[in-house]
């Protein structure tokens, strides 16, 4: 039997083909290796830190660790009750303020209520001022035309005289009329009338 060259050529690329394949598992089977060895490392490592806190637990006592142990719980249940109570605390210092701030809050309201000012009164009252001044000015005219009346002066100063107070006396009864009808009491004054002839 002879070989022809196409089978070699075709026999060598199904070599060439396992070769690849065959590689590309080494290369596989390597990694696997070299991940194998990293955790043998690691393990090692870890065992010789057992080994060492071992070594150094059984310096101490396990009656000495369980010892600490318990008091370390105990010390932090004590921060835990500590903590509860500083909240209790807490949120009874927060209600006491929140009441606080309501009696301060209507104290307040009542402070605001009890100052207001009663606009009325004193309007009432200035009104009131203001019709006693303007009947004391028509008093006050009254007489000084009785006096002039009875000086004697000329018919015709006496006549100047009387058309200048009348005009006044006019004047002044308009601001009392006006007075009255902004003032809130309706009735009028009785003793403010003066009347001339």
């Amino acid at each position: 039997m002879s070989l022809t060259i196409q089978q070699i050529i075709t026999d060598a690329r199904r070599l060439a083909t396992r070769l690849k394949e065959r590689d590309t598992v080494a290369d596989g089977l390597l990694n696997e290796t070299h991940a194998i060895n990293k955790k043998i490392d690691a393990m090692k490592q870890f065992q010789e830190e057992v080994e060492m806190l071992n070594e150094v637990a059984n310096q101490k006592p396990h009656s000495q660790l369980l010892a600490n142990i318990q008091k370390e719980n105990r010390h932090l249940r004590e921060i835990q009750q500590e903590n509860r109570e500083l909240k209790a605390t807490l949120e009874d210092y927060q209600t006491t303020l929140e009441h606080i701030m309501t009696k301060y809050r209507q104290h307040t309201t009542e402070q605001i209520y009890k100052s207001k000012i009663n606009f009325k009164a004193m309007q009432n009252e200035r009104y009131n001022e203001i019709i006693q001044r303007q009947a004391e000015k028509i008093n006050e005219m009254a007489a000084i035309m009785d006096r002039a009346a009875l000086w004697g002066e000329s018919e015709e100063d006496r006549e100047k005289i009387v058309a200048t107070l009348m005009a006044e006396n006019q004047g002044l009864r308009e601001m009392l009329k006006i007075s009255k009808k902004f003032s809130p009491e309706t009735k009028e004054d009785k003793d403010v009338q003066t009347e001339l002839n």
